[in-house]
């Protein structure tokens, strides 16, 4: 068989520039898009085993979405604990995704101070989740693994959860509306609001505004966006914003922030699901043919893992990720990008890094601007 390879591509963006306009983006991608080639004709349990080591980045999302693939493809249904666990694990690596990129990556974006000790501290925490919920570090089984949740202690973590990212992320920000946004915005001193002040004062809210819109279901034959902005697109906040500045940099970032509260009360909800489950063993006895799907939300938007089993062994596997979304030459990027004027008060780099991040690729990015 193929040997399992987890390196992850880059993404090259070129940006040509005419008269002080963006005339034209030119999007390259080396990420291997047949990675799960290596799944086929193994074992369908192993597969789904082997999956976290295929994908460094969200690992647990990619391995709760071959679970549901693998399950349904089996005609089995998991217990509800199994199901919630599952969730709360998939929040839990989507909080860590999101304040990662905004302590660490946005002040980087604006010349800012990243924030570490408040990361580290939050991550260390949120890694404490799994153990808490299965005993085996095997969690990932088709059928569910021993479930033995500890309430006192998952409860405390989510506690300090919700205090690191209130103190680190939102500065205790009540944002029930525009007006107590605005002051939120020119008074608080988190990374995130820093970030958003530097965008509002160089007017750079505005940029990247693109007529893409969400994408509402699967659909094969629709270039829409997925991710927070998608996922927030009807909060009253993201609506007033959008009044103003459509989906330009300041919605998508404060999409982002208005996603880290968004996903505590998902890890609460869950947690509130949970109790004891010993699990179904199928991988090894299931004999039947089938296909399957499964689709998971995760930090970056809508990933889809589609799979074919016979006989107990992978036919067939694929994986689409929210940077085949995001980052298509008809995407949010692109179509954000062209015909944009070069912004006055930053550079031009500074700009589009802030949009890719904003939009957040599934791999590194290396972006060249060429002027005519």
């Amino acid at each position: 068989m193929p040997t399992i390879n987890g390196g992850e591509g880059r993404l090259q963006i070129r940006v040509t520039v005419e008269n002080g306009v963006i005339v034209n983006v030119t999007l390259t991608s080396t990420r291997p898009l047949n990675a799960c080639s290596v799944l086929v004709g193994r074992r369908l349990g192993d597969a789904i085993t082997l999956l976290p080591r295929l994908f460094s980045l969200c690992s647990t999302a990619q391995a709760v979405a071959g679970l549901i693939a693998a399950e349904t493809a089996l005609g089995f249904t998991p217990a509800p604990a199994q199901v919630a666990a599952r969730r709360l694990l998939v929040a839990a690596e989507a909080l860590d995704q999101t304040v990662w990129r905004i302590l660490l990556d946005w002040p980087r974006c604006v010349g800012a101070v990243s924030v570490l000790d408040p990361l580290k501290q939050l991550r260390r925490v949120l890694a404490s989740l799994r153990p808490l919920l299965f005993p085996d570090p095997a969690w990932n089984r088709i059928g569910g693994a021993e479930l033995t949740p500890n309430h006192a202690e998952l409860a405390a973590a989510l506690d300090a959860i919700e205090s690191g990212v209130n103190e680190a992320v939102l500065g205790d920000g009540q944002w029930v509306d525009r007006r107590s946004f605005d002051h939120w915005l020119r008074t608080a001193t988190t990374p995130a609001a820093v970030t958003l002040r530097f965008v509002d004062d160089i007017k750079l809210s505005n940029f990247g505004r693109c007529a893409v819109m969400p994408l509402s279901e699967f659909d094969a034959n629709t270039i829409g966006e997925t991710g927070a902005l998608a996922r927030r697109w009807r909060h009253p906040l993201i609506t007033a914003l959008r009044a103003d500045y459509g989906n330009g940099l300041l919605t998508r970032l404060t999409a982002r922030v208005i996603e880290s509260s968004a996903l505590i009360a998902e890890l609460r909800n869950q947690a509130l699901a949970l109790s004891a489950d010993s699990g179904i063993p199928l991988a090894e006895t299931a004999s039947r043919m089938g296909m399957g799907l499964g689709i998971v939300e995760c930090a970056r938007g809508r990933l889809i893992h589609r799979l074919v089993v016979a006989e107990g062994r992978v036919c067939d596997y694929h994986v689409l990720a929210p940077t085949e979304w995001n980052f298509h030459p008809q995407g949010s990027l692109v179509c954000g990008l062209t015909g944009a004027p070069v912004p006055v008060g930053t550079t031009l780099h500074q700009a589009i890094e802030l949009l890719i991040t904003a939009l957040d690729p599934c791999v590194g990015f290396e972006l060249a601007i060429e002027a005519r």
